[in-house]
């Protein structure tokens, strides 16, 4: 069994986080389970998962997306580390 990676998150992504749980309290069981899927496959090898890789984007600034429904969750992948930047709802990401 391949080891867990870590999940860290960034000051962006716990505003993000907080804000939409405030508004929509039922997201918190959401956000947990993308942080499972992200500790066990952040790089989609299963193809489970609606993740895709983003390109022209330089690591530091969330190159991967996974989707769940309306919402959109941006990270980076260094090593066993997935860092977490952004969860906002379709329409303001794009």
């Amino acid at each position: 069994m391949p080891q867990p990676f870590l999940i860290r998150t960034s000051s962006r992504f716990l505003r993000d986080a907080r804000k939409r749980l405030r508004q929509h309290p039922e997201l918190v069981k959401v956000l947990e389970g993308l942080r499972v899927i992200l500790g066990e496959d952040p790089y989609n090898r299963t193809r489970q998962y609606h993740i895709t890789k983003l390109k022209d984007i330089k690591p530091g600034s969330g190159q991967w997306r996974i989707r769940h429904g309306d919402y959109r969750l941006r990270y980076d992948i260094f090593g066993q580390e997935v860092v977490l930047y952004s969860f906002r709802h379709r329409r303001e990401v794009y």
